[in-house]
């Protein structure tokens, strides 16, 4: 692997230079010293703790109506997350699924809501507004545009409540990343982080006063890795550069503030690996799960701490379409790269009037580069024989039996009679083809880096790249005015209108490529040879493309919104009594325009002869797009919450909350729909409910003091999503076709059932804090969720393959599932998070901070179908670390993640009880492993 210096030292001088005038602005002014993070955190105060998130006014996390957790600056600092799922994770109610992707593209999901992939019950905001209006959208999660660093003061998330009024999309959670802003001092700081897997990243920020009643912030990070695991070149690089101006007036009425973000990154996208676990005899039910043991699960050949089957022999590979051939580098991941600017400002009016409004304009593209590995690992010899029966001689036998004398792999691999030639195959045998037409008697492989021929010991499998391009764009208004008035106690009346408008344009194709699974990777070249080895027609790939264009997408959304909100923020009985109403109503008008890689296409090059040694059958079956499927319509929804929060005393406050959320068609709803056709069940056409609602019931009880603080919630969710549709085939139907005696599914007609997947969750989750008198110094955190969620709704049919010993489809059979009272797919009952940290110093005189962190996360099923029913094992990570103050402004820290190199999974597919390891002795599958231990050390300067 190069590894070029200068390229790192310019990028971070770039970095240093954006940053350059501020600091010599900061010279200049000087300015006391920021106290050490150590001590502002032992001096906060929990019941102080004020909130900018889900309120209108100002207010501590004590006085809320709702759910609030909130991360400071400090504490985000300490935790050192990989990833924004990774910092997520450190909230009560949301389940995470860590950085196992990487630092971007990660997956969480909000108090047993479905895990639909991304950030669809969770939209991320920034200062109050979305970093792009929509949360899910396909290869672009939300989490591509947060990227917290030294600029980052906070982080907030609202669990339903007010989030879902004045915020779009707040079915769930909604996220607030709060940046710094200048002060009356000048304040900065700089921090150079490394890590033993080659991660070296900068981060820098500085703040003040710019001119008389304006203040200006500016930072951002750089950075370069190897990767978390071990790609073999460089796996992520890049960072971002953002700040703002603020202007306040004399009497502070009036304020304005202008933000600008660019961020240009690339991160790696790490993805399932193949895993065998005891051989078990019947498939899993409900009942009697295939229940893994942490351990005796086994890697097949990557490690699950730090492998990948990324590597540098399959880094390049290529892909070919409409527009011709075209090189991918895995090294490009997620790639990022917006711009974003945001204006924002209020007045504060007489009698009691205040506007303010917000508006945000976000542009750029995202390259979506990622590598999903197959469920197929075998021997060399299993797998080369399944290519031999599958891509060999089933297409030249059914080409045969078609009288297609032209297909490759019919001319190629078999001979053909120069007379008569369709009447001799007419209704032939599939054993009759082989023995007395067969030229080739074998599929094998080579390496595609040097030639070598693929030994019997090693093992094969597919590996499924998806590669995105999108381009997109979206702006957010949002206005606000206000109004204070007297009416038995103080009122606080929101009204607030909402616009957006977002476009968005994904162009993303798949392939299939074979590959050996080790942990570096290569990949392999198929031909076919005859009994003595010698190559016989066309190579079955392309640069180890056995399909180098298969099947994807080309799509334009534009999604315009119009929101209406009221909330009253009501104070009275003194102020104990504190409540909100809210009310929202929005729109979102869809007008999308899809092209689905359905039309397959013959790109064999002209001269070259079909089936002869210079042909490939890889490009034989190219998707190119299709006719387009357009979508023009229009969606409504409307919401309400209540919630009220009762103080007994300064310490001690109840809450409760009710409300109804909405979710509108999200952009993969929106590209999935354009594409369907009017819904057909019993014979009769019916209406497809594409709106989701949850209805949330909340109590909860705070105690929070400078000593000790408890919060406890019980909650309960009803979740009633879109009418989902499920699609099989009528293998009974007089229409389907069959060939050499089996069904061919693909000519059987179509049958709608319509059902909806809901969730129903009852929880509690508890959050506690406590710094003892007695032992100063100590302070014991951590929050822990119970929670119950359970399907209702969900009742469909599937088709299922029938195969024999050597793996030949040889027909298909139905299976009936309904997932009513299952258990979510990938989300455990229990969850805990403890975070104990000692500060020695006041014992010791020795600047010393000592914290651990302990995660815990019960059992998971992979699906919540009836058939191959899948529980994964519960988890525990531990993290552990030291701060080291130097000096009043220097600290050291030492952050040494997953400890004791726990080897477990956040997720993985079902496994099927026909699907065998290698050598036979065991079942197979795949599963995205927690990284291994891995270790930290930063220096932080701060002034």
């Amino acid at each position: 692997m190069t590894y070029s210096i200068t390229r790192y030292l310019t990028r971070s001088a770039a970095l240093a230079i954006c940053l350059a005038p501020a600091l010599v602005f900061a010279q200049q002014q000087g300015g006391a010293a920021k106290p050490a993070p150590q001590a502002a955190e032992a001096a906060t105060d929990p019941s102080a703790v004020v909130i900018v998130t889900g309120v209108t006014k100002t207010t501590t996390k004590k006085n809320a109506t709702f759910s609030i957790n909130t991360l400071s600056a400090e504490e985000i600092q300490r935790l050192a997350p990989m990833s924004t799922a990774d910092m997520l994770a450190n909230f009560p109610g949301i389940y995470s699924e860590g950085g196992s992707a990487g630092e971007a593209s990660n997956n969480i999901t909000v108090r047993g809501l479905p895990v639909t992939g991304g950030y669809r019950f969770a939209p991320q905001l920034v200062d109050g507004l979305p970093a792009y209006e929509e949360p899910e959208a396909p290869f672009m999660n939300n989490d591509v545009f947060i990227r917290d660093d030294l600029m980052t003061e906070s982080v907030e998330l609202v669990k339903g409540g007010p989030g879902g009024i004045l915020y779009s999309n707040g079915l769930g959670a909604t996220v607030n990343h709060v940046t710094r802003t200048g002060g009356d001092h000048v304040a900065g700081g700089y921090k150079i982080e490394y890590a033993d897997y080659g991660f070296l990243r900068q981060d820098a920020f500085i703040s003040g006063p710019l001119a008389p009643n304006v203040t200006g912030a500016v930072g951002g990070f750089y950075r370069r890795s190897d990767g978390v695991r071990d790609t073999g070149y460089t796996a992520d690089r890049g960072g971002q550069v953002r700040g703002n101006v603020v202007y306040t007036s004399n009497d502070r009425k009036t304020t304005a503030r202008a933000d600008a973000l660019v961020i240009n990154d690339r991160t790696a996208f790490y993805q399932n690996l193949p895993i065998s676990v005891p051989r078990f005899s019947n498939p899993g039910t409900p009942a009697n799960p295939t229940a893994i043991s942490q351990n005796t699960i086994q890697p097949l050949g990557i490690d699950f701490a730090h492998g990948t089957t990324a590597s540098p022999y399959n880094r390049y590979f290529n892909m070919t379409g409409e527009y011709g051939t075209r090189t991918i580098d895995q090294a490009d991941g997620i790639h990022p790269d917006f711009k974003m600017f945001t204006l924002s400002g209020s007045r504060e009016l007489e009698d009691g009037w205040k506007v303010s409004a917000g508006l945000r304009y976000t542009t750029g593209t995202n390259g979506f580069n990622a590598v999903f590995t197959g469920n197929d690992t075998a021997t060399s010899t299993n797998f080369l024989n399944a290519r031999y029966q599958n891509d060999v001689i089933s297409p030249a036998h059914g080409a045969a039996l078609g009288c297609n004398l032209g297909n490759a792999k019919l001319v190629g691999f078999f001979n053909v009679p120069s007379s008569n030639a369709c009447a001799s195959f007419a209704n032939i045998s599939r054993e009759d083809f082989i023995k007395k037409y067969a030229k080739a008697t074998a599929v094998a492989g080579r390496y595609l880096n040097d030639g070598s021929p693929v030994p019997a010991s090693a093992n094969l499998n597919f590996m499924i790249p998806f590669i995105a391009d999108v381009d997109a764009s979206s702006t957010s208004l949002d206005l606000k005015t206000q109004k204070s008035f007297t009416l038995k106690g103080s009122h606080d009346l929101t009204f607030g209108v909402y616009k957006s408008r977002y476009n968005y344009a994904p162009n993303f194709q798949q392939a299939l490529l074979v590959s050996d699974v080790a942990n570096q990777s290569r990949l392999v070249d198929l031909i076919a040879v005859d009994a003595q080895g010698n190559q016989v027609g066309p190579s079955l790939t392309q640069g180890g493309a056995i399909l180098p264009g298969w099947g994807g997408f080309v799509s334009k959304i534009q999604g315009d919104g119009n929101a209406a909100y009221l909330l009253d923020h009501w104070e009275t009985m003194g102020n104990k009594l504190k409540m909100d109403f809210g009310v929202r109503w929005q729109n979102l008008k869809a007008d999308v325009t899809r092209r689905d890689r359905n039309v397959i296409t013959d790109l064999t090059p002209a001269g070259v002869v079909v089936g002869s040694t210079q042909d490939t059958t890889a490009d034989n079956e190219i998707s190119m797009p299709g006719d387009p499927h357009t979508l023009r319509q229009t969606y409504h929804g409307f919401g309400w919450s209540v919630g009220g929060n009762y103080s007994f005393s300064k310490p001690l406050a109840v809450y409760g909350l009710a409300s109804d959320s909405f979710r509108l068609p999200s952009l993969q709803d929106l590209n999935d729909l354009s594409t369907a056709s009017a819904t057909v069940v019993n014979g009769k056409p019916v209406e497809v409910s594409a709106v989701e609602h949850i209805r949330q019931y909340e109590i909860g009880l705070r105690y929070l003091t400078r000593g000790f603080g408890a919060s406890i919630a019980a909650f309960y969710n009803n979740f009633s999503p879109r009418s989902a549709i499920n699609i099989y085939k009528d293998i009974t139907s007089a229409s389907c076709g069959t060939q050499g005696g089996v069904t061919q599914i693909n000519s059987c007609p179509d049958v709608a059932q319509l059902y909806k997947r809901g969730v129903q969750n009852v929880g509690t989750e508890i959050e506690l804090s406590w710094r003892p008198a007695a032992l100063e110094g100590l302070e014991l955190k951590g929050n822990l969720v119970m929670q119950n969620p359970k399907v209702n709704g969900a009742n469909y049919t599937i088709t299922q393959e029938d195969k024999d010993p050597q793996g030949v489809i040889t027909g298909y059979h139905y299976v009936q599932v309904s997932e009513d009272g299952r258990r979510p797919r990938r989300l455990p009952k229990v969850m805990v998070n403890l975070m104990p940290s000692y500060d020695l110093k006041p014992l010791t005189d020795v600047p010393v901070s000592l914290y651990a962190q302990y995660q815990y996360y019960g059992s998971r099923y992979s699906e919540a179908t009836d058939s191959n029913v899948t529980l994964y094992p519960a988890y525990h990570i531990i993290n552990a670390g030291a701060q080291y103050q130097i000096t009043e402004r220097l600290s050291a820290h030492l952050h040494v993640a997953n400890l004791t190199n726990q080897l477990s999974f956040t997720e993985g597919d079902p496994l099927f009880n026909d699907l065998l390891s290698p050598d036979g002795t065991r079942n197979r599958g795949v599963a995205r492993p927690l990284f291994g231990r891995t270790v930290r050390f930063s220096l932080t300067y701060m002034f």
